[in-house]
């Protein structure tokens, strides 16, 4: 396992990511302390979900919430139920930085999992929490949002990311230029 004070970020195109995690082991690892730790580590990289396996850690564990009025630690998940009623809004995953995608998602889901002292759950999550809880659980079965879109919209949107940041570039070599001529 890796040590739960080094998490760092996989990129979306880790081969890591593209297999199903392992069930989490309650005999192995303790659970609280995994999620507290990826809660927190979610926060600290500007998040409102994250998956253990984009840290490396090969379970079936994700995380979501803003840590004020709503908190999850969702492990070993199964879909049970998912609602008939779809919506398109923009995503974005922490493992792509600065690319966004309009993507189709059902706007319920019902979902069982374990929570952090091992019960056994069921609950259902509508509209954001519905989305973000379908969007980790890509993660648990080794996909992404990329592959819910088309190829042509996701070489727009990298298109687009790419074109931000060399604006960057060149603004912050302007404003080092300008800097450097005082």
């Amino acid at each position: 396992m890796t040590d739960l004070g080094d998490l760092e970020l996989l990129p979306i195109s880790d081969k890591f990511l593209q297999k199903e995690p392992a069930l989490f082991d309650y005999d192995k690892y303790n659970a609280t302390e995994v999620c507290e730790t990826l809660f927190e580590r979610m926060k600290e990289l500007g998040g409102i979900g994250l998956s253990a396996n984009q840290v490396g850690l090969d379970m079936q564990v994700f995380v979501f919430g803003d840590g004020d009025n709503l908190t999850r630690f969702i492990i070993n998940p199964v879909i049970i139920a998912i609602g008939d009623e779809q919506v398109s809004m923009k995503e974005g995953c922490l493992s792509l930085p600065g690319v966004y995608l309009m993507v189709k998602r059902p706007t319920t889901v019902t979902l069982k999992y374990q929570n952090e002292n091992g019960d056994e759950v069921v609950e259902e999550f509508l509209d954001l929490a519905a989305r973000v809880v379908l969007h980790e659980y890509d993660h648990m079965i080794g996909q992404n949002f990329t592959q819910r879109v088309s190829k042509m919209k996701l070489d727009r949107a990298i298109k687009a990311m790419k074109k931000k940041v060399s604006k960057k570039v060149r603004a912050d070599m302007r404003k080092q230029l300008e800097a450097d001529n005082v």
